[in-house]
């Protein structure tokens, strides 16, 4: 690993993160390996392990890492098990890249029985439970609104701190990973409910985009349908090449 540069400004917790990151795109550090224990960390960098810990904890939270009791920390299976895949930003992500603050402004959360397009997205029988997650987010104006249907494969629980958190997040907290997404980007003339929802006024083609998100035996999990207000929303992606 490289040593902490002085003159960067930025911090050092940051600049280990950084190298981390670096270390598994890169391959180097491949899917269940254990990364080097804080205090051998703390000796390459010659930082202490407060700073070593800062680094981890962040990489822990953008699910790069993670940490178990009595184990300890190791390359995450979302990262590294996406070689050559988009890495699909979350829309806090996205706004943070932007400069604007974002919030979920509803969310709502129920079983319902998969009808007969669902049952047939998801390969599974009419009348099926599925999760049906609905959320307005947006920043000071709605500006997305997203449907999301999944496999009950976890329970999920019905409460402000999940409704209005990440959703991938929660998963990985729960060892649910994905081992591929599929997305399908297309303009569309929003419907009627969904333009009321994001405050359009108008028939004007907005970005719709569905996403396919498949555990590692190929099973579709996760079926999401997304409008955004094209007005206040540019779609971006982040690619990385990740060698073998």
């Amino acid at each position: 690993m490289a040593g902490i540069n002085l003159i960067d400004k930025q911090p050092f917790y940051v600049q280990i993160r950084n190298h981390i990151k670096q270390k598994i795109e890169s391959g180097e550090w491949k899917e269940g390996d254990i990364i080097p224990s804080e205090k051998e960390l703390s000796e390459q960098f010659g930082v202490s392990r407060v700073t070593i810990r800062a680094a981890i904890q962040q990489l822990v939270k953008e699910q790069y890492l993670t940490r178990r009791a009595g184990y300890g920390t190791t390359v995450l299976k979302t990262q590294s098990s996406m070689s050559n895949f988009t890495l699909i930003q979350s829309f806090t992500n996205e706004m943070n890249e932007m400069g604007l603050p974002s919030k979920t402004m509803e969310a709502t959360l129920k079983l319902i029985p998969a009808d007969k397009i669902l049952a047939s997205i998801f390969k599974i029988n009419e009348g099926d439970m599925l999760y049906n997650l609905q959320r307005i987010r947006g920043t000071v104006i709605p500006i997305l609104y997203s449907d999301t249907y999944m496999i009950p494969v976890i329970e999920l629980p019905n409460t402000k701190e999940f409704l209005f958190g990440s959703l991938y997040q929660y998963l990985s907290t729960k060892n649910v990973y994905f081992n591929m997404f599929e997305e399908y980007v297309s303009a569309v003339v929003a419907p009627k409910n969904i333009r009321n929802l994001l405050h359009i006024y108008d028939d004007t083609p907005q970005l719709k985009r569905k996403r396919y998100a498949y555990d590692s035996t190929n099973k579709l999990v996760e079926y999401t349908e997304t409008y955004y207000n094209a007005a206040h929303y540019e779609y971006r992606t982040r690619l990385f090449y990740r060698r073998k």
